[in-house]
């Protein structure tokens, strides 16, 4: 009995955030916590926002998540279920938003980043949203970015055999381009 008393007391102190602690990991330290995510390991509940990849790309991002008043960036972990596109043309990764919405375009290939050893531990893409207002030809684009960074897919079949994917996103609200008359 005193082992799960002492397993709820380290999972509180986890949990615990100091004031004035402010969050800004770096983008090993996002890996850190997604691997420990995948691997069902405690992690900080009020420093991740977590849903699944469709409810997420249902809404726009403003209507998806939540931004404290006083910050311009939040994470989450999402809950991978392969709903993307993929433009062969341009040679982009597209996430069609709600009822055509919007989109995330990603505006540069996944990036390999890899642990000081030089092997691969994750990839990175940076997506930029963009939003539709009356046509579907000229798409504008917003203030919203986000970073999202996956795992290898060998992760999941050699390491831990998990069905269930995540990725772990830096959502950032940027000034919306309309404070200044654009």
């Amino acid at each position: 009995m005193e082992s799960d008393e002492e397993d709820d007391d380290l999972g509180e102190q986890y949990n615990y955030i100091p004031i004035g602690y402010r969050f800004v990991p770096t983008d090993e330290e996002l890996m850190s916590y997604l691997i420990d995510k995948v691997f069902g390991n405690p992690i900080p509940d009020s420093l991740f926002q977590e849903m699944r990849a469709t409810e997420f790309y249902a809404r726009p991002p403003q209507s998806s998540v939540e931004i404290p008043e006083e910050e311009t960036e939040c994470f989450l972990f999402i809950h991978e279920d392969g709903s993307y596109y993929y433009d062969y043309k341009q040679n982009k990764r597209i996430r069609i938003v709600g009822e055509g919405l919007g989109f995330w375009q990603s505006c540069e290939e996944e990036k390999p980043l890899f642990d000081i050893n030089g092997h691969l531990l994750a990839f990175k893409i940076h997506l930029i949203y963009f939003e539709f207002e009356g046509c579907l030809l000229k798409p504008k684009k917003t203030h919203w970015e986000m970073d999202e960074y996956r795992l290898p897919i060998q992760f999941y079949t050699s390491l831990h055999r998990s069905k269930e994917k995540w990725a772990v996103g830096r959502l950032t609200s940027g000034t919306d381009y309309d404070d200044f008359g654009f």
